[in-house]
């Protein structure tokens, strides 16, 4: 995926979190000549009582509601970033089955941490469903639109979804002239006693995935910064979650080298991190 003229989606349900991830958006899509298209996922509420007691109402008011809602979200940013070209959409649907089907067709996906219903309920209330399993795009989970230093973190295993995030983590961090840093994690050694530590005692196995990461991020861009970290902890979550502390971003693949389809590691990354996270998802015929 390369971000220059991309098509970014972000799910939009007029919280403070989603307008956060509706103005990160823009400012990447004004860093990279992309659009911005706005959707607001919207269901027919049953209220009251009709005929034979069958709940009924009038869509009209919500609907109407809803997408002023959404074109007044869609002004603030036309406003705020004139070169950005913003669509917005009302789309008719349940909020994860609405974003599941858009991110076939786009190629980054940004929510707010309670974007369209709480993140922690939609996107990750089902462990075998949700959108960071089922999404067809890279997805961004957005905490606060502030992050602005920091280097970009890629998370590598050596694992084809850990090539992908180091793709798109080069990419951000070209777009943000920010440092790039690669880094994998050994789960045991000395970690358990400190979250986080270097690890001074890694395997040439693990040493030669760290460079062959590394060597793909720089290969991508020239004269991007790249830097490489090993890293040891109780698990990989908890390493990702403690290196990435202060990071502008963290980007890691949805499966890595795990063959269990709860995508753990990810679920866990996204839940407890408290900045911001993309999640580059390999589809699988599955």
């Amino acid at each position: 995926m390369a971000l220059t003229g991309s098509n970014i989606v972000v799910g939009y349900d007029d919280t403070t979190a989603a307008m956060a991830a509706v103005r990160w958006a823009a400012e990447l899509a004004q860093s990279t000549g992309s659009g911005v298209r706005l959707v607001h996922a919207w269901s027919w509420p049953l209220l009251g009582q009709g005929m034979s007691g069958i709940p009924v109402i009038d869509p009209a008011g919500p609907r109407n509601q809803a997408s002023r809602l959404l074109d007044d979200a869609a002004q603030k940013i036309i406003a705020q970033y004139p070169k950005v070209p913003v669509t917005a959409e009302l789309l008719a649907g349940m909020p994860r089955e609405v974003l599941e089907e858009i991110s076939g067709t786009t190629d980054l996906l940004v929510v707010g941490t309670r974007g369209l219903g709480a993140v922690m309920g939609v996107l990750l209330g089902s462990v075998s469903r949700g959108i960071l399993h089922d999404a067809g795009c890279p997805v961004v989970v957005i905490r606060s639109d502030q992050y602005r230093a920091g280097p970009v973190l890629a998370a590598y295993d050596g694992s084809e979804a850990a090539g992908e995030a180091i793709d798109v983590a080069a990419d951000l961090a070209a777009v943000w002239g920010s440092v790039l840093r690669v880094i994998h994690v050994q789960v045991g050694g000395h970690g358990a006693y400190r979250s986080g530590v270097e690890a001074w005692s890694a395997g040439s196995r693990s040493r030669g995935m760290l460079d062959e990461g590394a060597a793909r991020a720089a290969a991508r861009h020239e004269g991007l910064e790249v830097q490489a970290r090993m890293l040891e902890d109780r698990t990989v979550a908890e390493g990702l979650l403690a290196a990435a502390d202060g990071a502008r971003m963290l980007v890691l693949g949805h499966r890595g080298l795990s063959r269990g389809r709860a995508g753990s590691t990810a679920q866990a990354t996204v839940l407890h991190a408290t900045g911001n996270v993309t999640v580059v998802r390999r589809p699988t015929s599955e």
